[in-house]
């Protein structure tokens, strides 16, 4: 008995100390109180997972963005949060015992730049260039759901913004209000590139495009469709400038996507102690691989090319001092492309095989003396190496183009009232080249060798005049442009204007004259003529925006585009005379016509809940050629475009989003007719159209946190509804009756796709 009073005592006592310990940790435990917010506009984000590293404690914001973490340790602890479609954020927060602890969390987009702040003031309609008559833009939520899986190609993106109309699947081009992609200006970081996409040259029909930019490593992309800024040239139908994004200056953070096309890679990060930041990304298809297996498997007779990229991004930069900043950006990307035939079902002129690859290589300087001002150069140099055979092996196109040059720019504020603008761009374009064509039993038919360079320099200005008083902005600028080439020296006057009569109503104007000088190949290919000069467009546009709310608009807009001098070369089979002619002119400056036409979007931009937009565009229009008095549309021309994107995020972990496109169809460019279920040469031009296209894709992504990393998992269904999308890809040969042998090509069927991003 006595021998248990001991014992006794000691579990007693234990006990004793065991529930006063509890007690006391107990009473040392703490509270979080905390919001989550979008790093990009400040909007408080609902349904935010938010953990505390090394617990069990977890939370999910409300509808106001807020949470509430009980029994927290006092002392310093790690926040992991995120939802759906935005990056994981680690965010180290200190805990005090017996006070209110409070947290404001930033939250970045998916593939954004890490950072601690906020963008305040700016809105979710706010333009990016200073008053501009029309511009759509994609931020980086937008931009990676429109990219899809399949292929991230953010050029692709753009083919749902409003106004912008396609009907390839197999193409990163499209056109704008008529206008084809060759009158489109596509600047990366202010640069002016020129067939920087992966794709065969040679302007063959049949192929496709996919853009050398990896979407992750973009930070906006904004369409310009009419009357845009002064600051763009050497363009008369539209601007699409693309901004790709620094990396972050927090933390090293990493993201790697896997997909069954191909697999990419993103690594960011600080240096010299966050003065500066790195930017690696990367990207490799499979794609080709796989169909190459399903090929040789089945011994297909008509088998479907084979594709196969890969691409580079690298990007740095660094604030010598407080007022001066220097980067270096690096973009490289190949092709390889394979018909994937057998060699004796291809025509003479087909290409078998091919590669292109891409350099852009561009480096910059920032100097900043003041809050007012703001200089920037950059100096860069472009370069595209090709070369395509036919079966035999023979040359049918290679060599290189090439363009380097340098772009100053500088923005000052004289006055509270005036922001100044100008800025000069110059650089050198070069060809080398050597284009074949061959007989049919062999022997060389045609055989072009190029090689040319030349200088382009152009200036500009404008002045915007603004009052908050009457909520007006007056935009007047010009651009002075200098061809060598072309040897001829143009003026492109600018007009804009902004004006809010009340609080949710604005309306903005915009006109101008745009010029675009002729390429190396119109100057001196095969058909061209060094008598050209450059092409011009005069803008007209109106629109009128409401705002319901923060976050809805109706936007409606007009437009008239006046195109003259336009290049032309009568180069196609027709018929005349009842005798089929394949007879070709050299270019020369011989369309002139109009696109009109109006523009309808309904559009809700939030982090939370559903946001999108449903566009509906009307365009006609008409052009003449002054040396043969034909009359036809343009080859891009589409009377009705649908656009409409959504996205939705139901929960912490789930979302989903799709797009429908629609469009009628455009012309089949060339002399045709449709007689039954045949097709016949005839003398006029651009007389029979495509069928509409119809698309509708959805995705639905699926999120899973971890202690330390993040794992989505998306799947995807591109034409979801199975239509059968047709393209003129051209056709194959011609009888003496002018029987046309060839139809259109299929585009994509139904095709389900799925791929895992893990970020880190």
């Amino acid at each position: 008995m006595r021998d248990r009073i001991p014992l006794l005592l000691l579990l007693i006592s234990s006990f004793a100390i065991s529930t006063a310990a509890q007690q006391t940790s107990s009473q040392h435990k703490a509270s979080l109180h905390g919001s989550v917010v979008d790093a990009r506009s400040g909007e408080a984000l609902a349904k935010v997972k938010v953990v505390v590293s090394g617990t069990d404690l977890t939370a999910t914001t409300d509808e106001k963005g807020e949470f509430t973490i009980e029994k927290i340790p006092p002392g310093t602890v790690d926040l992991y949060f995120t939802t759906v479609n935005y990056g994981l954020v680690k965010k180290s927060v200190v805990i005090k015992d017996g006070v209110a602890n409070e947290a404001t969390l930033i939250l970045n987009e998916d593939a954004a730049a890490l950072t601690e702040s906020v963008s305040i003031g700016i809105g979710p309609y706010e333009d990016t260039e200073t008053n501009v008559a029309s511009e759509q833009t994609l931020n980086k939520r937008e931009l990676q759901s429109l990219s899809s899986i399949l292929i991230g190609d953010p050029v692709r993106a753009a083919q749902a913004l409003p106004g912008v109309s396609t009907g390839d699947d197999f193409r990163s081009e499209f056109s704008v209000r008529g206008a084809a992609f060759d009158r489109i200006g596509l600047y990366l970081d202010g640069v002016l590139t020129e067939n920087f996409v992966h794709t065969i040259q040679g302007g063959y029909l049949d192929v496709g495009s996919l853009s050398v930019i990896n979407a992750d490593t973009v930070a906006n992309i904004s369409l310009f469709s009419a009357a845009f800024p002064s600051k763009y040239g050497d363009s008369t139908g539209s601007i699409l400038d693309i901004t790709t994004r620094d990396g972050n200056r927090i933390k090293p953070t990493a993201r790697i996507t896997a997909a069954l096309s191909g697999l990419a890679g993103i690594v960011d990060g600080p240096i010299a102690d966050g003065k500066g930041s790195y930017l690696l990304a990367g990207r490799k298809s499979y794609l080709g691989y796989l169909i190459r297996k399903i090929n040789d498997k089945n011994q297909f007779t008509n088998n479907p090319p084979i594709l196969n990229f890969a691409d580079f991004h690298g990007k740095a930069v660094y604030d010598v001092t407080k007022r001066n900043q220097i980067g270096v950006s690096v973009i490289y990307g190949e092709l390889d492309f394979d018909r994937n035939r057998d060699r004796n079902l291809l025509f003479i002129n087909t290409v078998f095989r091919g590669n292109t690859d891409n350099l852009l290589a561009n480096g910059h300087w920032t100097f900043t003396p003041n809050s007012k001002t703001l200089w920037q150069t950059r100096v860069f140099g472009l370069r595209t190496n090709f070369r395509n055979v036919n079966r035999n092996e023979d040359v049918l196109e290679e060599g290189d183009r090439t363009q380097f040059g340098v772009r100053s720019d500088v923005s000052f504020q004289p006055h509270r009232q005036h922001q100044v603008e100008t800025g000069v761009y110059v650089r050198r374009l070069a060809i080398d080249s050597l284009s074949q064509s061959f007989f049919f039993l062999g022997g060389i038919f045609d055989s072009i060798k190029l090689q040319h360079s030349g200088s382009e320099v152009s200036y500009f200005a404008q002045d915007t005049w603004s009052t908050d008083e009457r909520a007006v902005s007056l935009t007047v600028g010009a651009r002075l442009e200098h061809a060598g080439l072309a040897h001829q020296t143009v003026i492109s006057p600018r007009v804009a204007l902004s004006w809010s009569p009340a609080k949710s109503w604005r309306v903005k104007a915009g006109g101008g004259r745009y010029y675009q000088f002729p390429d190396l190949e119109q100057l001196f290919g095969r058909l061209g003529n060094q008598n050209l000069r450059a092409e011009s467009a005069t803008h007209y546009d109106l629109s009128v925006e409401r705002l319901f709310g923060d976050r809805l608009r109706v936007l409606a807009e007009i437009y008239n585009r006046e195109d003259r001098n336009l290049f032309f070369s009568l180069s196609e089979p027709r018929l005349i005379n009842n005798v089929v002619t394949f007879e070709e002119f050299p270019f020369h400056n011989g369309l002139n016509g109009h696109a009109r036409g109006f523009e309808l979007t309904l559009q809700r931009r939030s982090a939370n809940k559903l946001g999108g937009w449903v566009s509906y565009s009307y365009s006609r229009t008409r052009l003449q050629d002054s040396q043969t008095g034909l009359r036809f549309v343009s080859d891009t021309d589409q009377h009705h475009t649908l656009n409409a994107y959504g996205s939705y995020r139901f929960t912490d972990l789930w979302s989903i989003s799709g797009e429908w496109r629609y469009g009628s169809g455009p012309p089949i460019p060339g002399f045709y007719v449709h007689v039954g279920s045949d097709y016949f040469l005839t003398n006029q031009r651009n007389l029979v159209r495509v069928p509409d296209y119809s698309r509708v894709d959805v995705r639905l992504s699926k999120a899973f946190l971890f202690k330390r990393w993040k794992l989505t998992v998306t799947g995807e269904v591109i034409n979801l509804l199975n239509k059968e999308n047709q393209r003129f890809a051209g056709f194959d040969a011609f009888a003496s009756d002018g029987r046309v042998f060839g139809q259109l090509d299929r585009l994509l069927p139904i095709l389900p796709s799925a791929g895992v991003v893990i970020e880190f």
